[in-house]
């Protein structure tokens, strides 16, 4: 248990480091920025598909959506991105930079959809 506890506490020394900030943001500003202009969720597509653990159709049970429209949508992060989210690896990264600098990795960008959200 503490070797759990040590490993929680060095990831959470690294909450708001700038240096995971800079490395994470320009792989995710393409998606936030189309999402933007767009009213898309490409963002909550990608954090809900690293949360099922890269889990396509529990993304889509989770998302409300077919299978295939989750598909989709990993397709167009992926060509924005450049990652093959098919690797565990990118997968288990972007996982863990999500837990170390959530607010890099927002579920909702749009303030429009964030206001319907509310309501």
């Amino acid at each position: 248990m503490n070797r759990l506890s040590d490993l929680r506490a060095a990831l959470d020394s690294l909450r708001g480091d700038p240096e995971v900030r800079r490395s994470l943001e320009p792989l995710l500003v393409p998606l936030r920025r189309y999402d933007a202009a767009r009213g898309t969720d490409l963002m909550l597509t990608l954090r809900r598909f690293l949360d099922e653990g890269g889990n396509i159709a529990a993304t889509a049970d989770r998302l409300f959506l077919h299978r295939n429209s989750v598909i989709y949508r990993l397709g167009r992060i992926e060509e924005m991105t450049g990652l093959d989210l098919r690797d565990r690896e990118v997968r288990e990264t972007l996982r863990m930079a999500a837990a170390v600098a959530p607010e890099v990795v927002a579920e909702r960008i749009c303030p429009e959809k964030e206001s319907q959200n509310e309501s």
